[in-house]
């Protein structure tokens, strides 16, 4: 038995090990082992050293991988996710004589539209990490960039690193020496007026060329004056041929591409009326290439070949016209299959040691035994694990649907929006690149960030990661004109798809979503108009979803963890259910012993229809008439609960009634919750004492277990109402609250149809510290709460009927929320309540109220919260418009009202001297 036991040990510490190891090369195991070869993704760059291997950037600038010239894979750097979930991406990269490679590594916000900071980072020759070169940090509402930053056009001369910073209106080059340690600051020259930097090639001044965001090529001299260089007048160029992805070669000729003639063209500066086409599509399907010109571009390598990236394929034009065969994947090496079979294999090993150890534990261990307690587990746990997932996914999947659903409706309103922030005059006045940044480019970017951007600031950030785009069209064709992505300029062609054609032609907006490897995007596009009506733009706003897809991911892991968690204590259950069926005789006389030593309160319950169970009928009876006795013993004390709340004793630390005396007191921080019923005096005179009396015990036995349902307590009857306690968290208060202002609504369906007239309940909840304590005389006691913080949500009670609100909380309650975002209110400001020295910070909950009052004021909570700024800091005029905004949208709105005619009043007249930013409410 002892061997048998040691080698179950050992087998499962032998599996262990496996399992570790292959938990730690979990990425291969997401691969097929059978796969010899990886397709390219979304290549945005590639280049070649000095011996011919390729780098290229892959998977969404995500993976820069190693090949060498036969196409194998030497390795590949990923990039990492920073720590609140900020994405890294590769953005250009060269390559030395040592073999070690310089890239560009941009950090972005978590929805990979927003640059953070940006890197220039060497890796050695092997790829392991050396170290970052050059730090370039973006404040977030300063000098805002989107996917790519400033940092460019990194090159090897000679043995040294240079590489440009774009400082919007100067351009500074950098060179790091081989024996140097930090990059110096060599040259740089001033941008012309108006023209801003779109890619930038060579190293020394008079061969270094740039391109500009307005179409142009321009040469920079040792002075440091640029001159331009393309197109020049006369050239069948027009500045829409803009220049892509600027190269220099030997010869200090340019390269380029250009989309709209769908060319990679080579422009020889000393003779700047050619433009020489290398490859087109004629040419290029010619030798059986076909180039999507979508999302290309070029280098140049060491022999003058051009390395054409095109998507998913790479293809090399050499100086001889002709191509290299087209790449759209490369082969594993040996070792790296070699290494993947190591991992399946080690995974698979530790499976099927977990196999041998179960027939271990059941053969010589358990002698062929099976355990009644397995048998049920067997057939009891999986069937509920499974009836708890299927219900759990049910849910998940409409919740799923739900936030899709909202999603769009947001996206829609917002693209359809694009009418409002783009003139259709203005767009269709634009005509070439040369109008980058101008005056009506700025002042589109403007307006959309207005609007965007004050979305981002919402409390929850719940807007972030919207992508914005601005297209044109022109005579059946679509062209960019703004979009948040530095990499594209004006007026790049745009593909025409099924989508946009058809807002062009049916004039309405259309939704859809994508994936790739950016992310899930869901998106809207919308038409834009002219003043004559005709559809001359496009305005696109598309979300990345990757938050929610975290969400919901989360929401699985809880699901998951929760069954699992389930499925544990289920097991705990069954155990006890089977130790409790073999054990009979070891219960009775366990129970026995417990009434002997006075627990009369137990209970012997044997059901197995023997003598034992007969045995333990008859204990049970003389227990009962023991237990009865003390039953009535304990009615009595009980009975004195009903006028002193035991959870009172337990604040006070007396066990019962009977240790209480007079001047017993506590101090506690608790919710205090004042609840009573407006116009009850009006109302109780149309009453006769009886049937005042049986209305307001109706209201209290309706009202008061919701206090009690969330760990409060009724401290006080107050006639027409009552004040509760709550010791815990303010979450139980303010849920006790809105479920009451629910309760009223079925309350007064009620009373309507037995024909009474409706009533409507005020509720003031501040949370702080309070004394409780014994008050009265030798002869008469009586429980009482002592503090101001009462007397504070006596007069939140009385103010929710002037400011239109059924519930009125505190900041204090605010602040001491475990999960504010599980709760509908609105901030009402600072008010300044009759009777208090202070003013009072309010919030309306107004989360209970009917769903017409609810939906209005969330509709306007945004609107309303701004306008209450305003009205704080003075700005009476805003304020009065944002109010009045509000007050067209929900004419019930009593707090919008006040402000507004307030507003007007200071706004006309001025304030008076002690006015302090409060709203005063009598």
């Amino acid at each position: 038995m002892k061997k048998s036991v040691a080698a179950l040990l050992l087998v499962l510490l032998l599996a262990a090990v496996a399992g570790t190891y292959a938990f730690q090369e979990r990425r291969l195991l997401a691969q097929n082992p059978l796969d010899r070869e990886l397709p390219f993704v979304s290549l945005s760059k590639a280049i070649a050293d000095r011996n011919d291997n390729l780098y290229v950037i892959d998977n969404s600038k995500k993976t820069i991988h190693k090949m060498d010239k036969n196409g194998v894979l030497l390795f590949s750097l990923h990039s990492d996710t920073g720590k609140n979930g900020e994405q890294f991406r590769f953005n250009d990269m060269a390559v030395d004589d040592q073999d070690r490679l310089y890239t560009v590594r941009t950090l972005l916000d978590p929805y990979g539209l927003t640059v953070k900071s940006e890197q220039i980072v060497r890796f050695g020759a092997n790829g392991t990490f050396d170290w970052v070169i050059f730090n370039q940090d973006y404040e977030e509402f300063k000098n805002k960039r989107y996917r790519i930053g400033s940092l460019k056009s990194p090159q090897i001369r000679q043995g040294d690193l240079y590489f440009y910073n774009d400082e919007v209106t100067r351009v500074t080059q950098y060179k790091l020496g081989a024996q140097e340690e930090k990059p110096q600051r060599v040259f740089s020259f001033d941008m012309p007026a108006n023209k801003y930097l779109s890619d930038i090639a060579g190293t020394a001044p008079e061969n270094i060329y740039y391109s500009a965001r307005s179409g142009e090529i321009y040469k920079v001299g040792a002075d440091a004056v640029s001159a331009k260089v393309y197109p020049l007048p006369g050239l069948d160029r027009t500045l829409r041929n803009f220049p892509e992805s600027l190269k220099l070669d030997a010869q200090g000729r340019t390269v380029f591409i250009d989309y709209l003639s769908k060319a990679i063209s080579r422009l020889d500066p000393k003779q700047p009326y050619i433009i020489e086409e290398l490859v087109n599509t004629a040419k290029a399907e010619e030798k059986g290439v076909r180039l999507s010109y979508e999302k290309t571009s070029i280098s140049l390598g060491p022999d003058g070949d051009v390395i054409i990236v095109d998507d998913a394929q790479l293809n090399r034009y050499y100086p001889d016209g002709k191509f290299a065969p087209t790449m759209d994947k490369m082969r594993y090496s040996g070792g790296y299959l070699a290494h993947r079979w190591l991992v399946w294999g080690t995974a698979a090993i530790g499976l099927l040691l977990l196999v041998y150890a179960a027939k271990l534990l059941y053969i010589n261990v358990l002698g062929r035994r099976t355990s009644l307690v397995f048998k049920q587990i067997i057939v009891f746990v999986p069937a509920v694990a499974i009836a708890m997932i299927t219900l759990s996914m049910v849910v998940y999947n409409n919740f799923v649907a739900k936030m899709e659903q909202e999603t769009f409706r947001e996206l829609s309103l917002l693209a359809a929006n694009g009418q409002n922030l783009i003139d259709g005059d203005k767009l269709e006045a634009l005509t070439s690149p040369i109008e980058y940044r101008g005056e009506t480019f700025n002042e589109f970017r403007k307006k959309i960030n207005a609007v965007f951007d004050s979305s981002e600031a919402t409390v929850n950030n719940d807007n972030r990661g919207f992508y914005k785009a601005v297209y044109k069209v022109e005579n059946g064709a679509i062209f960019r004109i703004l979009e948040d992505d530095d990499a594209m300029h004006m007026f790049n062609p745009f593909p025409l798809t099924e989508e946009n054609t058809q807002v062009i032609r049916e004039g309405k907006v259309v939704t859809g979503g994508w994936i790739d490897d950016t992310g899930s995007w869901n998106y809207a596009i919308a038409p834009i108009r002219n003043t004559a009506g005709n559809i001359i733009g496009v305005f696109e706003t598309s979300k990345n979803m990757e938050s929610l897809l975290v969400h919901r991911r989360g929401v699985l892991q809880s699901i998951v963890v929760n069954i699992a968690f389930i499925s544990g204590g289920l097991l705990i259950v069954l155990l006890l259910m089977t130790f409790i069926q073999l054990s009979s005789l070891r219960k009775l006389r366990s129970k026995v012993g417990d009434i002997a030593k006075g627990n009369w309160d137990t209970e012997v319950n044997i059901r197995t229809r023997d003598e034992i169970s007969d045995l333990g009928e008859s204990v049970n009876t003389m227990a009962a008439r023991i237990r009865d006795y003390i039953t009535k013993v304990e009615a009595f004390s009980h009975a004195y609960y009903r006028f002193v709340p035991q959870q009172f004793l337990r604040f006070l630390n007396k066990d019962s009634i009977l240790d209480v005396e007079l001047g017993d007191q506590v101090e506690q921080n608790m919710s205090t919750m004042i609840c009573n019923i407006r116009g009850f005096y009006l109302m109780s005179k149309r009453l006769t004492p009886e049937e005042n009396f049986n209305f307001v015990n109706s209201f209290l036995k309706r009202f008061g277990p919701y206090v009690r349902n969330h760990n409060g307590l009724v401290n006080k009857y107050l006639g027409a109402g009552f004040m509760a306690l709550f010791p815990g968290s303010a979450d139980d208060a303010l849920r006790a609250s809105v479920e009451m202002r629910r309760e009223m609504e079925l309350y007064n369906t009620h009373r309507a149809s037995t024909g009474y007239r409706p009533v409507d309940i005020g509720v003031g909840l501040h949370k702080g510290p309070l004394r409780l304590g014994i008050i009265g005389e030798e002869q008469r006691l009586e429980s009482n709460v002592i503090s101001d913080n009462v007397n504070i949500s006596t007069i939140l009670e009385r103010l929710t009927e002037p400011l239109g609100a059924s519930i009125l909380i505190t900041d204090s309650v605010v602040r001491s929320l475990g999960d504010a975002t599980a709760f509908q209110y609105r901030n009402l400001g600072l008010i300044q309540a009759g009777g208090m020295k202070e003013p009072l910070h309010l919030y309306d909950v107004y989360q209970g109220d009917p769903d017409t009052i609810r939906v209005q004021k969330d509709k306007t909570k945004a609107r309303f919260e701004e306008a209450v700024t305003y009205y704080q800091y003075g700005r009476f005029y805003d304020a009065r418009e944002a109010f009045l905004m509000v007050i067209k949208q929900n004419r019930q709105d009593k707090a919008a009202q006040m402000y507004f005619y307030l507003c007007d009043e200071y706004f006309r007249n001025g304030t008076t001297e002690d006015w302090n930013g409060t709203l005063s409410v009598s």
